[in-house]
């Protein structure tokens, strides 16, 4: 509060305590008092009512400020309630006691939220499991029974298949602490078992794979590090050229390791390239392929990167090759081996 707001605040105070100064000043020279008496009785009471308004202003200014630093402290604004300290005046309890009432409500929304997106998430996850059996079966069906569109089915079954585990790992990625397991990975054995769950598709497009030294072992979470590699080998699928190729290769360095997936498809465009990893983009070539592409697959593998501490990057030539990096950190989880 400024200071002018803060004398209108008080102007019924200050025009009270100028009228009883005032009447008792002439009540007292009627009564024969000396001037100087009187003087010093209207001092006594200006003085016995100004002060105790400074003294009020100060402890009022002082409780609002370190609520206002308080809260521009905090990140979750509705947990104010807690930090404030006690008042000591009427106005700072009632202020008080409304931020409990805002804290507690939001509390319920925030606690009504997560159960809402727990509830959600776990439904999707049984979701998916449920659809995985119909999806295995089609696959094995086809697989007993070949004909001229076998492979055409067996393509769109694939894609059903990575959008339900699209939707897996989405309904997960929000709650990656709770679902991940830190231990060795070796490169090799990891790219080795997700060409393999791949392994159908590739042959079918006619991809040569190459594998460089890939000698080093990370430590990360296994299970999302595949479906990671599982999303680019798809893109790699999906906007292939004639002749595919696909090399996984590794560079070492004092602090990381970075494991490199480059193919030679028909590349990103410089206009493409910084929006690659946002929510529900898929860039050119997305919206004139025939893949129907979703816009999650980048986004996901980005958001679980940076939940497992990793980092991805991507470089590329229109038209020519991209390359997507994937960098571990060294760390020191193999002390705990």
């Amino acid at each position: 509060m400024s200071g002018i707001a803060w004398l209108k605040d008080c102007l019924p105070q200050i025009f009270g305590t100028g009228f009883s100064a005032l009447f008792g000043g002439i009540l007292l020279a009627v009564l024969g008092l000396p001037a100087s008496a009187i003087s010093f009785l209207c001092l006594v009471i200006g003085l016995g009512g100004v002060l105790p308004m400074g003294i009020d202003r100060v402890r009022r200014v002082c409780f609002y400020r370190e609520t206002l630093e308080a809260l521009d402290a905090l990140e979750e604004k509705y947990l104010l309630s807690e930090l404030v300290e006690e008042p000591g005046f009427a106005e700072g309890d009632f202020l008080c006691q409304i931020l409990t009432q805002v804290n507690k409500s939001m509390a319920d929304r925030v606690g009504a939220a997560q159960r809402d997106m727990k509830e959600y998430r776990e439904y999707i996850e049984s979701w998916v499991h449920e659809i995985k059996t119909p999806i295995a079966a089609a696959q094995l069906i086809l697989e007993n029974t070949p004909s001229l569109s076998t492979g055409r089915l067996e393509e769109e079954l694939f894609r059903i298949e990575r959008c339900t585990e699209q939707a897996l790992y989405y309904a997960r990625s929000g709650a990656v602490a709770q679902d991940y397991l830190i231990r060795a990975v070796p490169l090799r054995k990891a790219v080795g078992d997700t060409v393999k769950k791949y392994a159908r598709p590739l042959i079918a497009a006619g991809f040569q794979i190459e594998r460089r030294d890939l000698t080093a072992v990370v430590y990360t979470d296994e299970k999302w590090v595949d479906f990671i590699l599982g999303q680019l080998i798809a893109n790699a699928i999906e906007y292939r050229r004639t002749d595919p190729a696909l090399t996984f290769s590794q560079r070492e360095g004092q602090n990381a390791v970075t494991l490199c997936i480059l193919d030679n498809g028909v590349g990103i465009s410089a206009a493409d390239l910084p929006r690659v990893f946002d929510k529900g983009f898929t860039g050119a070539h997305g919206r004139s392929g025939t893949g129907r592409a979703t816009g999650l697959g980048l986004y996901l593998c980005k958001k679980l990167c940076r939940r497992l501490a990793l980092d991805i990057q991507i470089f590329t030539k229109e038209g020519a090759w991209t390359q997507v990096e994937l960098t571990f950190p060294k760390g020191r989880f193999h002390l705990a081996e």
